[in-house]
């Protein structure tokens, strides 16, 4: 059976998890309350949907039954990253990832139970980090 994924919240960083899934041939549900991004991510998901995404009334809709992993992608709107977590968990997705935009916003997802909570600015500055302590005088020299 094909890994589905559903993917929430459709900025910068939940449309980059889309593509890279989708060109690994994981079926994926995006979502979105805004209908121009939905439009746009729908050429290449398994389906798109525009939802507003703090109603429990729009949720019923959303057909959410067997999806592996979810990904919810709010740092800075709090309201529709706890309610479109909670509405993952009550739908039975099995492993649950979410963006926090700050410690609070950590902590309420953890007191939830998200399987995991991600900073991705802090980790994309921790694997640059990485990358400059590898990065030898040899090749800086050939760089010049």
């Amino acid at each position: 059976m094909k890994k589905q994924c559903v993917i929430v919240g459709l900025g910068k960083y939940g449309t980059s998890i889309a593509k890279k899934l989708s060109d690994s041939k994981i079926e994926v549900l995006a979502i979105d309350s805004d209908m121009k991004v939905v439009e746009k991510v729908s050429n290449y998901v398994t389906k798109a949907i525009c939802i507003d995404v703090t109603s429990e009334e729009s949720w019923r809709k959303v057909p959410l039954k067997d999806f592996d992993v979810g990904v919810v992608c709010f740092g800075e709107n709090l309201t529709a990253s706890i309610i479109s977590c909670m509405e993952l968990q009550e739908a039975g997705v099995k492993h649950i990832i979410a963006k926090a935009g700050d410690k609070h916003h950590r902590q309420i997802l953890q007191k939830l139970n998200i399987d995991e909570v991600v900073f991705p600015e802090e980790y994309v500055g921790e694997i640059t980090a990485q990358n400059i302590i590898e990065i030898d005088n040899k090749q800086l020299k050939t760089l010049k």
